[in-house]
């Protein structure tokens, strides 16, 4: 197994599940006893789970900021193959491209 899990782990899971689960029992108690303040604690569940997620994702890509780089135009990828345009191929726009 790599260490570039694709499954959250640690607190990003915590968080996650706990979420999650308020979230189903809450959906459960609203429908049962259709007291409207369930609903907000529908919301507080998805909202308990938005730091995991997100705590997920800046573990598995640390560097997810920083990919972009700079892009004067002249380059471009398709289908994971990377093409450098010539000054000549730029369409009637001034575009790159064909």
């Amino acid at each position: 197994m790599s260490a570039d899990s694709s499954s959250p782990r640690g607190v990003a899971l915590v968080l996650i599940v706990a979420g999650a689960l308020v979230m189903v029992a809450a959906t459960i108690a609203l429908l049962m006893t259709h007291e409207p303040l369930m609903r907000f604690v529908v919301a507080a569940g998805g909202a308990v789970q938005i730091p995991g997620w997100l705590l997920h994702l800046l573990r598995s890509r640390p560097s997810v900021g920083l990919e972009i780089g700079p892009d004067n135009g002249d380059a471009d990828e398709w289908m994971g193959e990377r093409f450098i345009w010539e000054p000549g191929d730029r369409g009637e726009h001034g575009r790159a491209g064909r």
